[in-house]
């Protein structure tokens, strides 16, 4: 009994269902994800599809190329076996080693066609769904087809890659492993490279690339730093961190003065995880006696925020939140106008179980909300609609402790 065949016969089993689910899904909402608004939400499932369904049907076509080759050259298959993210073609026949060679080579050769299909097609496509879809295909069959597959082939020394490095002549494998070696850098390029990532923006994102193309043309009129300083900002909102960052570098040059600057560099730096570094940038601001109060308090909530982050990722059993409240008190002495500092003080609050100054902070907020004249305003308004969410976990907390 072939246990390695019915293992992979058994995780197409287990997957299948998953495939399923994809294609529902798909069809189930193919009228928003085909509409110039691409949300989060139809990236992963276009990622989904690309990755459940279309992948496994290039697994397909894969050993077809092995089996139509193998027919050309005059042998016959025995066994053609396919279970979503594996397949073997079994051959009975005298070939050369060339011969076997190019038989093994086949498989990969027409799955490295559909990286070029899918690629093509995302150039000339102007549906940014489709255009998105292409590339998460590329990207996920590129990774199999030139780096997945030869690694695990290579390492354990068998099916298609130990056929293609293994044959006799060294001429013909050298070639071979430096068009591969070439394919790979090239794949990684279009994968990493800032201008790529730049053009599948623009492709995927019509609406943000025409609002840009304004800010870039308005920045390169005038070349002062607080238009750059918005090319940045647009560059961060669509995770072009690089760009932004060199945008960031030359609305300095400009203006070495521009606070915000930091803040921007700040929050790059905390997206990325890197908590230490984005608050020393902020701090560049709260430490310089700013001039401008909504940007400090801003900052000193940015802080806090990092502060809370590298708290939970400890995992402590008793963390420690006065330096996390110290920031947003900061932030709300900063700007006595600002809701938003109060609502964080009371979260966290909730946090530090200070249960009754946690409610204070947030119908300060919700009570401002209410007084007309003397309402404090919210910089991120979505906010303001959790407050009554967090008052009434508060209540609910102490009901369950009394």
């Amino acid at each position: 009994m072939d246990w390695q065949l019915i293992s992979h016969y058994i995780l197409g089993i287990v997957t299948l269902p998953v495939s399923i689910y994809t294609v529902k899904s798909v069809v189930d909402n193919v009228g928003t994800l085909f509409d110039e608004d691409l949300t989060i939400k139809d990236r992963n499932l276009l990622k989904q599809f690309a990755f459940f369904v279309l992948l496994p049907m290039v697994v397909l076509f894969h050993e077809i190329g092995h089996a139509i080759t193998a027919r050309y050259f005059g042998a016959t298959i025995t066994a053609f076996h396919w279970s979503m993210f594996w397949g073997e073609v079994v051959i009975n026949g005298k070939l050369t080693p060339f011969q076997h060679y190019v038989v093994a080579l086949a498989g990969n050769l027409f799955q490295l066609a559909t990286c070029f299909f899918a690629l093509g097609l995302a150039l000339i496509e102007t549906s940014p769904a489709l255009v998105a879809l292409s590339v998460y295909f590329y990207i996920f069959n590129g990774l199999a087809c030139l780096i997945g597959y030869p690694l695990l082939s290579l390492t354990a020394w068998n099916d298609d890659f130990a056929m293609i490095y293994g044959q006799p002549s060294i001429q013909i494998a050298t070639v071979t492993g430096i068009i591969h070696v070439v394919l790979i850098v090239l794949f990684l390029y279009t994968f990493f490279s800032t201008t790529c990532r730049l053009w599948f923006v623009k492709k995927t994102r019509p609406a943000w690339y025409k609002e840009f193309s304004k800010v870039l043309a308005r920045a390169q009129q005038e070349n002062d730093a607080i238009n750059y300083l918005s090319v940045a900002w647009q560059y961060y909102f669509v995770g072009l961190d690089r760009l932004c960052e060199k945008t960031l570098d030359k609305v300095q040059e400009l203006d070495s003065q521009l606070m915000d600057v930091w803040l921007l560099r700040g929050y790059i730096h905390q997206s990325k995880g890197r908590f230490e570094s984005a608050i020393l940038c902020f701090k560049e601001i709260t430490d310089n006696s700013c001039p401008d109060k909504i940007l400090t308090a801003r900052a000193w909530m940015a802080c806090g925020h990092c502060q809370a982050q590298q708290i939970e990722n400890s995992r402590t059993t008793k963390p420690d939140w006065h330096e996390v409240l110290k920031s947003y008190k900061q932030a709300a002495l900063t700007d006595s106008s600002l809701a938003d500092p109060h609502y964080y003080l009371g979260v966290t609050l909730i946090k530090a179980e200070l249960l009754k100054d946690a409610e204070a902070e947030l119908l300060l907020c919700q009570n401002n909300q209410r007084a007309g004249k003397e309402a404090l305003t919210w910089l991120d308004p979505v906010l303001g609609s959790m407050v009554q969410q967090e008052i009434n976990a508060i209540r609910s907390i102490t009901r369950s402790k009394q």
